[in-house]
């Protein structure tokens, strides 16, 4: 396939996702029929499949559908009835004679374009007649032949991976109407077996069903197939069941308990995938162990970020690079992530530990060999270095945004449209905050990438993308330097408002809670309307967000929200909403500061939250509550501000209180 063809291929599926009706449908489809052929399918699969493989199921079930019935039509055209049965009759005998895939698989490639539904139902038809006229024994070895073709066709890396796997479904579950339990024990129990991998991997149907199916049939294979009697191909399925688990997709139960029972699927693979009897499925499973501590939402974050990095770490140990290049590189991308949102231990290290693993991941993961997963680590390799604490930030932003423009070499918006839409969205984050060059420029140009996502990010396809770039774009108006003030505020609340039509609190809490602060600093600030009113909704906004932040779960965000609580209430008077954000936030500094390992970040938490103690302490002399303000000195353990208690003229500190620079700290997503 040229260039220049697989181009016209994705124009050609856009345009399809774009239609409005069936009428256009139907023009486009007849303006473009040279262009309707097997790799026009396949393009389409692969377009789907990089939709699917980030969770989002509502264009693609449309594009299946679309592909299939195309399909269908190239299928009419492409072959006969007879034929078919001649293909079916030919690699049923390769089967039988061989049980080897070489010599199966130059049958299956030189017919590929038969692999289709039309198959599947002759399979089926075929099966079903001879099991109805042959004897017991005959038709077990039947049986066989066809579940290993089905196992085959699975394996066919050539023609499409939904329709073999829609073949190999036809054919396992056909083959357990004589499989039964009581019958054939072991051979009804390897076709579950077989049925739950091919569920696992199934593109056709939505995903949550078939994952639900794939864990039934695990289930099932697991009943008869015990750790004490098969305990090899027992880990297998327990470690196959623990993906089907951790699939974020699956939409029956909990996402806790889901995670839970995929970590629980694991651990009990690796009491039989040991080290030294099975190091590379010990450290697959050790990989998907920490990918599932990663994920997981019950305990302290902390703690599973930690058990997260333990796993990668010792799948490391065998996938060395070597041995296993592909998959030590996986896994030292899964490893960044990890100390990219790491709790524990200083943050500066932590980075640092994240570019050091991506830039190992790059060792690897080259653009010429791989460059979809280059690409990626290229954006995860930009996230590190937009927080980047050590060195100077200048040169940090701009490692930011050039590994970012690395990365949109190869996720062009044609061939990987989300990819390239997350990506923009992080190149406008490395815009906002960039140090160099005009700081108006920065935040147009940040602007624009993030409308640039939005094109992608479409309310329907990808809502939770969507709105954590609308948050994202709310900042960068509220910041904005360039057009009317006033105009732009309106727009950066309209979209943080956006934002959380979709980020509620019930379904994406934190995103709610980050969208809440960042709407009360625009209200704060806000021009048009009545000043009172737009304060009181801000300090609305900052308390729902402090419903979730907590000093506990989100010691920095309480930090943030609850100070700018406490600023804007004090601004009002209301010293009591004014002591409240300013009591969350210095428990959030106290608890932040027990996490810091050395005495000198302690201290620099403290000195950056002192603007917090300063707030406290006067709102409590604003309500002649010194008693209380002399606790709140005390904990802040600073002589300045005992003098400050002591000095008889409270109205001065009050004053320069009001001129102290006000400190907007803007939460935002990368």
């Amino acid at each position: 396939m040229n260039e220049q063809r697989a181009q016209a291929y994705i124009n050609l599926i856009e345009q399809l996702l774009a239609c409005a009706d069936d009428e256009e449908l139907n023009n486009i489809l007849q303006a473009n029929q040279e262009l309707i052929d097997p790799q026009f399918l396949q393009v389409m699969e692969n377009y789907a499949t990089s939709l699917e493989e980030q969770g989002y199921n509502n264009p693609v079930a449309w594009l299946r559908n679309m592909a299939q019935q195309l399909g269908q039509f190239l299928n009419h055209r492409a072959g006969s009835i007879e034929e078919y049965q001649g293909f079916l009759s030919e690699v049923l005998r390769a089967e039988y004679e061989s049980n080897d895939p070489a010599m199966v698989y130059p049958i299956l490639q030189r017919r590929q374009h038969l692999l289709d539904d039309t198959f599947a139902q002759l399979l089926q038809q075929y099966a079903r007649n001879v099991f109805s006229q042959e004897k017991t024994e005959n038709v077990a070895v039947i049986a066989r032949v066809i579940q290993n073709l089905c196992v085959d066709i699975t394996q066919f890396p050539l023609k499409s991976r939904a329709n073999n796997l829609e073949i190999a479904i036809t054919g396992y579950r056909t083959v357990l109407e004589v499989y039964t339990r009581d019958a054939f024990p072991d051979e009804w129990a390897m076709t579950q077996n077989n049925l739950g991998n091919a569920y696992l991997y199934r593109i056709r149907g939505e995903r949550a069903d078939n994952l639900e199916l794939a864990i039934t049939a695990y289930n099932l294979y697991l009943e008869l197939r015990t750790r004490n009697s098969f305990p090899e191909q027992w880990a297998r399925t327990q470690k196959n069941l623990g993906l089907a688990y951790s699939d974020r997709n699956r939409i029956r139960g909990e996402r806790a308990d889901n995670l839970e029972l995929a970590i629980v699927a694991y651990k009990l693979s690796l009491e039989v995938y040991t080290r030294d009897s099975f190091p590379y499925e010990w450290a697959t499973t050790q990989n998907n162990l920490g990918i599932a501590y990663s994920y997981r939402i019950r305990g302290e974050r902390a703690d599973n970020l930690e058990l997260a990095i333990v796993a990668y770490k010792l799948s490391l140990e065998v996938y060395t690079r070597d041995a296993f290049p592909e998959d030590r590189a996986r896994t030292q991308n899964n490893l960044g992530l990890a100390y990219l949102y790491r709790i524990r231990e200083e943050r500066a290290d932590n980075l640092e530990l994240a570019i050091v693993a991506y830039n190992l991941s790059l060792e690897v993961y080259t653009r010429d060999a791989f460059p979809y997963e280059w690409a990626g680590t290229q954006n995860n390799l930009g996230i590190a270095y937009s927080n980047r604490i050590r060195g100077e930030k200048i040169n940090n932003l701009e490692s930011a945004i050039a590994a970012y423009h690395l990365s949109l070499e190869v996720y062009t918006r044609d061939a990987f449209p989300y990819e390239w839409a997350k990506t923009q969205n992080n190149l406008g984050e490395a815009y906002r905050n960039r140090i160099l060059g005009e700081r108006a420029d920065n935040l147009e140009l940040a602007i624009v990438a993030y409308k640039l996502s939005l094109e992608v990010y479409t309310r329907d396809a990808f809502p939770e993308d969507r709105a954590r770039t609308q948050n994202n774009l709310g900042i960068a108006y509220s910041d904005r330097i360039r057009e009317e003030r006033a105009d732009n505020l309106e727009l950066a609340i309209a979209a943080l408002n956006q934002s959380l039509e979709v980020s509620t609190r019930d379904a994406f809490p934190e995103d709610w809670a980050k969208s809440q602060n960042n709407l009360g600093n625009a209200y704060r600030d806000r021009i048009l309307g009545e000043r009172a009113d737009n304060l009181e909704l801000a300090i609305t906004a900052y308390n729902l967000s402090l419903e979730v932040y907590t000093p506990t779960a989100f010691p920095l965000n309480c930090l943030a929200t609850g100070a700018n609580l406490g600023h804007t209430a004090n601004f009002i008077k209301d010293w009591e909403t004014a002591i409240k954000g300013y009591n969350l936030a210095i428990k959030a500094v106290e608890n932040t500061r027990l996490e810091a390992s050395n005495p000198q970040r302690q201290q620099e938490i403290l000195s950056d939250a002192m603007d917090v103690y300063h707030g406290i302490v006067q709102s409590y002399l604003n309500l002649n509550q010194k008693d209380c303000a002399l606790e709140y000195v005390e904990r802040s353990k600073t002589r300045y501000l005992v003098q400050l208690l002591t000095d008889r003229d409270i109205w001065l500190f009050r004053t320069c209180h009001v001129k102290l620079k006000k400190k907007q700290t803007i939460i935002a997503d990368q």
